[in-house]
């Protein structure tokens, strides 16, 4: 018995070693090698939350934070969620808002919160919050399982944000990065009149239901579901909002990125760089992003 309980614990130890090994090989392959090497049917468990930067998660001191937990009627599990006050501005002042949308995976993405305190502080532009929330891995449409983030997001964590903690009573823009870019995407056309801009940043988004097949798998519930929450498709709704569209030449969506940008109402803002899908382009795009929410939001 105890020659067993040695050799189990051998084997969970090596299991252990060779899992922290591939987690290494991932930060120093980055996500693009990661993607090309894994079947498309194993990237959400392998990826899943993968695409974060690597700043780290806490606001800078001078901003004030506020984290909570909102309770969805759409929602099975409690949803995270983050407000954060630019530097110089107290909790319940009124303020216009951005909503910042995660990769899939992820939790409320306050690393924007250090581009937005540089930026303010430097006055390079008018102050507004920053009420991040988590995105799950539904893609931001009503599912089958009964699961609707962009109700949550619509319905509730908008009209809370306002009557709460006085954000975006007039003014908001809406920030999101991979499937949070999707997400944006999807809020702004679905109601373009609570938004006045929206950024999407190497957004997961696909020119067909077969490609999406392809790739990730699981992110509609058939041709009929993707074709009523195609963000290419609809993207005539958008006519009115300032858009801004940031995607890295080596990311895989870039293509289908370049085809909702031919198809926009009027052209958007950002471009096409050399990049990947993550971090370290996702941090040199993001001052520029600020700047661009902070003039939308200037009223």
């Amino acid at each position: 018995m105890v020659d067993d309980l040695k050799g189990h614990e051998k084997m969970t130890r090596a299991r252990f070693l060779a899992a922290a090994g591939l987690a290494a090989g991932i930060g120093a392959l980055g996500t693009v090698a990661v993607s090309r090497r894994l079947p498309p049917g194993e990237w959400p468990g392998a990826l899943a939350g993968a695409f974060r930067p690597e700043t780290p998660e806490a606001p800078p001191s001078t901003m004030s934070v506020h984290r909570g937990e909102l309770y969805s009627r759409t929602v099975a599990e409690p949803v995270p969620y983050a407000i954060v006050w630019p530097p110089g501005v107290r909790p319940g002042d009124p303020l216009p808002v951005c909503f910042a949308l995660p990769a899939r995976g992820g939790g409320p993405p306050l690393w924007f919160a250090g581009p937005l305190a540089e930026a303010v502080g430097d006055d390079e532009v008018t102050a507004f919050a920053l009420a991040a929330v988590a995105g799950g891995e539904s893609y931001w449409h009503p599912r089958a399982s009964g699961e609707d983030r962009l109700a949550m997001l619509l319905d509730e964590f908008i009209p809370r944000c306002a009557e709460r903690y006085r954000l975006g009573e007039h003014r908001r823009a809406i920030i999101g990065w991979s499937m949070g870019g999707y997400g944006g995407l999807l809020a702004a056309e679905t109601r373009p009149d609570l938004f006045v801009a929206v950024v999407a940043v190497s957004p997961a988004v696909w020119s067909s239901y077969d490609d999406m097949l392809r790739e990730r798998g699981d992110a509609f519930d058939g041709p009929a579901d993707f074709d009523r929450h195609d963000v290419i498709a609809h993207a005539d709704r958008l006519a009115g909002l300032r858009v801004r569209v940031d995607c890295g030449t080596e990311d895989r969506f870039w293509r289908a990125a370049t085809r909702l940008t031919a198809v926009l109402p009027e052209p958007a803002s950002g471009g096409f760089s050399k990049g990947g899908h993550g971090g370290e382009y996702w941090r040199e795009a993001a001052p520029a992003q600020v700047e661009f929410i902070g003039r939308a939001l200037e009223g």
